[in-house]
């Protein structure tokens, strides 16, 4: 079996047996890749915490063609955080980047778009220390966009928007002239100026609301589930 090692953001662990885990993570060459870390829950493991949801590193597995769960040999940073562990709030904002990238993206299928994009919305995150919600925004505008379902904003502020009756998800939105501005001004790839943006609570709000309805038309298990409302704070305005 050859070795493999790649840049990688960690998007889940999940308990196996007594000391491992099995771990997913999106990597810059292979796309999403599912591998078992065994006796990374040992109280006296090597991985020193490399293997844990959004840490940023360069990971070795040894993969095998007829499996979909591979061997992981070893982890290591590549570029910490600075405070995106211990911020609350970013944390649950990373959280949910790293959830709609699992649950919108397949095995073994690279996109170093995708990829791009998560390294560079989680250390605009960590960076960040206003408006940090814009982040989110902006990143599921991208990621949808990358996944061949970008959102057309024409005709959002009259409340066209086609409503598909067969998903019970989809609504017929109503906002305004200056909340579809501001939708088109969160979009773009320029973090000056999207994190210059300030945007009210009952537009987070109402933002929120949309693109999760929009992603669940679409990706029918994308809704939150790991991650908590992830506006309930007033840190985040």
């Amino acid at each position: 079996m050859p070795i493999i090692k790649t840049e990688a953001v960690i998007l889940k662990c999940d308990k196996y047996r007594e000391t491992s885990s099995i771990v997913t993570f999106y990597s810059r060459d292979h796309g999403k890749v599912k591998g078992i870390a065994k006796g990374v829950r040992n109280s006296k493991s090597r991985w020193g915490g490399a293997l844990q949801p959004m840490a940023f590193v360069n990971i070795m597995y040894y993969y095998k063609e007829t499996r979909n769960l591979h061997l992981i040999s070893g982890a290591e940073y590549i570029k910490p955080y600075s405070s995106l562990y211990n911020d609350y709030d970013k944390m649950q904002l990373a959280f949910r980047m790293v959830e709609l990238i699992n649950k919108t993206t397949a095995e073994s299928q690279e996109n170093t778009n995708i990829y791009n994009l998560l390294i560079e919305s989680l250390f605009q995150l960590d960076d960040s220390s206003k408006n940090i919600v814009n982040v989110l925004f902006n990143f599921k505008f991208r990621l949808l966009s990358l996944l061949g379902f970008r959102l057309d904003t024409s005709g959002l502020a009259a409340g066209n928007i086609e409503k598909d009756i067969e998903n019970p998800y989809f609504y017929e939105t109503k906002l305004s002239a200056g909340d579809v501005k501001t939708i088109e001004a969160l979009s773009g790839g320029n973090f000056k100026r999207v994190m210059a943006l300030n945007i009210s609570k009952t537009q987070v709000f109402a933002f929120d609301k949309f693109f999760e309805n929009y992603l669940r038309t679409h990706f029918e298990h994308a809704g939150y589930s790991n991650t908590k409302r992830v506006f309930s704070s007033q840190e985040m305005f």
